[in-house]
């Protein structure tokens, strides 16, 4: 595929989607001399805007912006997110693309990073008219293919998303045109809770530093939540199942506490749905109490509740997990170095979905299958060797987690970059 010239992409105002550019170049800036690296990682390969027509089922009408962003394929096809967000735009697509390649270069799987979706509110949608949306969508967005450009599953969507974007797309790859798309239903070729395995690397990237950073067994850990999609509750679960002790879960909408420990399944129907928090055998709190709360572990995994410079002044956790991308801003970051306290990044803790995508990819292409015990071995190993190559870099250099792994990152950029120069 001929790549498009690079297209500018302005710097975000909201630094919350924007942090992983920020924390890309300033990794850059530390870390190499190599400017010419810096200047091509600051801009995303190529950037496509559509304007989609929406009929609603009432009768009326509208647009809907639809965005594509391609970061960097030089480890191999760009892969990202579909998301489904109201207010996305270009910028926040910049971003998430950025953490994607970063992500995949940490987890050591041959993509580049990509980001996009619809600026809309999956909520406000029938089910017919989302089918609709992101089939057209689909048909507006070029550079499509299985060796070109890959959609996950991100915010607002599901495998039901993924499923009508690659029916749509049959007849417009070359290639098989299923591995255009994971994320997919079981029934057309998806890998079984592949939607979890962001929950499921948090979980595990949180048992493996706390037990062999901290020193001590997640058994006797409490564990503060913030989020209610799938990857934080899928962590919770897993943590819990582990012996760790929910003692505080939070939406942006509020809260629950208990020192007794939450029951989880319960604490997650509580905090999902605004207006209708119960008290699930914990008491009602907000949701800056439960930032706050005096606990071993905090897992952010919400993009709604982004940790600020202010909100990182009074979080009360030894250690923070980014569950899920660009949570921490770069404001927030300073103030948690400098108080300090231990973060591991969203790139590394959520590297298992971009491994698990490229086993699916790999499936949709016809090259291996995989049952559930090997996918669960398959990504296990995968994640360890992550945060092992992380870890030594952090111990070696003197690093953060979070500048280790982007070091790592870059050195693995720089070489592919290299090799194809």
């Amino acid at each position: 595929m001929t790549t498009p010239p690079a297209t500018p992409i302005e710097q975000s105002l909201d630094q919350h989607l924007d942090a992983p550019r920020t924390f890309l170049a300033a990794a850059a800036c530390s870390l190499s001399d190599d400017h010419d690296l810096e200047r091509r990682l600051a801009t995303p390969r190529h950037s496509q805007r559509v304007a989609i027509e929406l009929e609603r089922e009432d009768g009326s009408d509208g647009i809907v912006d639809g965005f594509r962003v391609r970061h960097d394929d030089a480890r191999g096809p760009f892969l990202g997110p579909l998301r489904c967000q109201p207010g996305l735009d270009t910028k926040d697509c910049a971003g998430l693309a950025t953490a994607q390649t970063v992500t995949a270069a940490i987890a050591d799987v041959p993509f580049g990073g990509a980001a996009g979706g619809l600026a809309v509110d999956p909520s406000t949608l029938s089910r017919d008219e989302r089918d609709r949306l992101v089939r057209q969508f689909a048909e507006r967005i070029d550079g499509l293919g299985p060796d070109d450009d890959v959609f996950t599953p991100g915010a607002g969507t599901d495998g039901r998303t993924m499923a009508q974007f690659v029916d749509r797309v049959a007849d417009r790859v070359d290639g098989p045109h299923r591995a255009t798309v994971t994320g997919k239903p079981p029934a057309i070729g998806g890998l079984e809770g592949i939607s979890h395995a962001a929950g499921h690397s948090t979980a595990l990237v949180t048992q493996d530093v706390f037990e062999e950073d901290h020193g001590r067994s997640l058994a006797n850990a409490t564990v503060a939540v913030a989020g209610c999609g799938p990857a934080a509750t899928t962590a919770a679960r897993l943590l819990e199942r582990q012996g760790a002790t929910v003692v505080a879960w939070c939406s942006s909408h509020g809260g629950l506490a208990s020192a007794d420990g939450l029951d989880v399944a319960a604490a997650v129907d509580s905090v999902r749905q605004p207006g209708e928090l119960t008290t699930a055998d914990g008491t009602m709190t907000g949701t800056e109490n439960v930032l706050e709360r005096d606990v071993d572990v905090l897992v952010l995994a919400s993009p709604d509740v982004p940790l600020t410079a202010r909100r990182a002044k009074t979080v009360g956790a030894s250690l923070i997990v980014e569950g899920t991308h660009a949570v921490v801003t770069p404001d927030g970051q300073r103030q948690l170095d400098d108080r300090p306290v231990t973060v591991v990044p969203d790139v590394l803790a959520t590297a298992g979905s971009v491994v698990a995508a490229h086993l699916e990819w790999v499936q949709s292409t016809g090259r291996d299958r995989w049952g559930e015990a090997r996918l669960r071995n398959e990504l296990g190993y995968a994640l360890l060797e992550a945060v092992d190559d992380v870890r030594e870099r952090r111990d070696r250099d003197e690093l953060s987690w979070r500048e280790a792994a982007y070091g790592l990152a870059l050195a693995r950029l720089d070489d592919a970059h290299e090799v194809i120069r």
